[in-house]
């Protein structure tokens, strides 16, 4: 109770700021204030004293708990604002799980307030996305995140002795980019709330934005490149930047692939538009680099509709929402660990059959790959797969078309955001969609962000019985 009411009280401080950009809303944030903070200070209180060690069994439901919290927090200004509660919670969850989907249209004339808690609620998920990424998800061995255990060995080192320590190293990297970000889009030309706002959905590959046109709003190259530039940033490993900043360690496999591969994705979408639409070479580059990245990032945040391009590329970015970022950052999807990892336990499979008296050995990142991480991964891409061929089914049963539902599954579980076609795609919202199908997606984020996992395991009765 302790951590939830912690939770609750991080969440509900900045309401009183945000009230002071209250302009046309009916002052739901003080109200909002008031119960937030009256139920987190009472956990507090209520649990104060109480030993702060957990289980395996209580780590999971403290993750589970906490999300589930900050959803039903999230959603209390929205509500009070007058949004209907199915909307108010899809655009709450969709928020805290930075997955970019809204409801909401006619951005341009909304009140600052609300935007800004929008913006707000995907900076807050996306830090709190990393810490339970380096800190908590490495010990629930989940989906092979016990290499990233390995990864970020930090955690036991005389530096970092103890994963809170690293945590808190974090949240500095993050205020950092953070200010960063802002002044770069300060310099471009956007006003204070705008760039506070877009900042907020940057750093955290959320993709919520002030206007309804998103980044194509700004007529600016610079603004754009500046959001590209933070959107791979998010993307990295925080641990990334640690290593490089208090030892000078810059390698890294899981972020050499990643690099190399959006490089070469970027490339080949920019010489098809100059080929195709006869774009100039710096006009492409800017589309195929903004686009890929967003998509690829799990940002979500568009120029223009890149599903409309040709037949092809909304295949094309259907299969990249998929992809995600790295592993310990702000980015949803499989992530590039999972499948660096897939590709050296295929490649292990092959050799095997090809020798079968050789002896062979996979490493991450100069690690020794075991059996046990092998099977997990490979677990956790089935489960992923057959949880996204689930909620799509669930999706065409409710009357979407074949494409709309397989991107907006893909999406929701990627904690992507725009999903492909008119309907839900870049340029259009989830706002048309029934109640049933907001709840489910609605779900299924949450589901995607807790890395499918820690949410499936809670809601076994073996769990329970052990």
């Amino acid at each position: 109770m302790f951590v939830n009411g912690s939770v609750l009280t991080i969440i509900g401080l900045p309401l009183i700021l945000i009230e002071m950009l209250n302009e046309g809303a009916e002052a739901p944030f003080l109200e909002a204030f008031a119960c937030i903070m009256f139920f987190g200070i009472g956990f507090i209180l209520v649990s104060r004293g109480a030993e702060m060690s957990f289980s395996r069994k209580q780590l999971f439901i403290l993750t589970v708990s906490v999300w589930v919290t900050l959803t039903a927090a999230a959603t209390l200004p929205f509500w009070l604002w007058g949004i209907p509660l199915t909307d108010a919670v899809f655009e709450a969850a969709s928020g805290i799980t930075t997955t970019g989907a809204t409801v909401l249209s006619n951005l341009d004339d909304m009140p600052h307030s609300i935007l800004m808690w929008r913006a707000f609620l995907q900076w807050l998920g996306g830090i709190g996305i990393v810490v339970m990424a380096i800190a908590i998800l490495p010990f629930l061995k989940i989906g092979g995140m016990q290499l990233f255990q390995t990864e970020s060995s930090e955690r036991t080192d005389d530096e970092l002795p103890s994963a809170a320590k690293l945590a808190s190293v974090t949240i500095w990297v993050y205020l950092a980019m953070t200010i960063l970000c802002i002044a770069a889009f300060l310099i471009g030309g956007m006003s204070l709330f705008d760039a506070v706002a877009h900042t907020f959905a940057t750093v955290s590959t959320g993709g919520f934005s002030t206007h309804d046109q998103s980044f194509g709003y700004f007529d600016s190259d610079f603004v754009k490149w500046s959001c590209v530039v933070f959107m791979f940033a998010g993307s990295v490993p925080f641990i990334w930047y640690i290593r490089a900043v208090r030892k000078g360690q810059f390698a890294s496999e899981q972020l050499w692939v990643y690099g190399a591969g959006l490089l070469i994705v970027i490339a080949s979408v920019a010489i098809w538009l100059v080929m195709e639409r006869q774009e100039s070479v710096a006009d492409a580059s800017l589309l195929a680099a903004f686009s890929v990245v967003s998509v690829v990032t799990t940002s979500g945040f568009a120029i223009e509709d890149y599903s409309g391009w040709s037949g092809f590329s909304a295949l094309f970015f259907f299969l990249l929402i998929m992809t995600g970022g790295c592993t310990g950052s702000t980015s949803g999807g499989i992530k590039v660990m999972r499948f660096v990892v897939s590709g050296k336990m295929i490649r292990q499979i092959i050799s095997r059959s090809v020798f079968p008296s050789g002896v062979f050995t996979a490493k991450y990142e100069g690690k020794v790959i075991s059996g046990e991480v092998f099977g997990s991964v490979a677990g956790f891409m089935f489960i992923y797969m057959v949880t996204f061929l689930f909620f799509a089914f669930i999706l065409a049963l409710s009357g979407l078309d074949l494409m709309t539902s397989l991107s907006g599954s893909a999406a929701a579980l990627a904690n992507e955001g725009a999903g492909i076609g008119p309907i839900i795609g870049p340029s259009g919202n989830y706002g048309s969609l029934t109640s049933f199908v907001k709840w489910a997606l609605a779900f299924e984020m949450i589901l995607g962000r807790l890395e499918i996992f820690t949410l499936l395991v809670f809601l076994t009765p073996r769990f329970w019985r052990s």
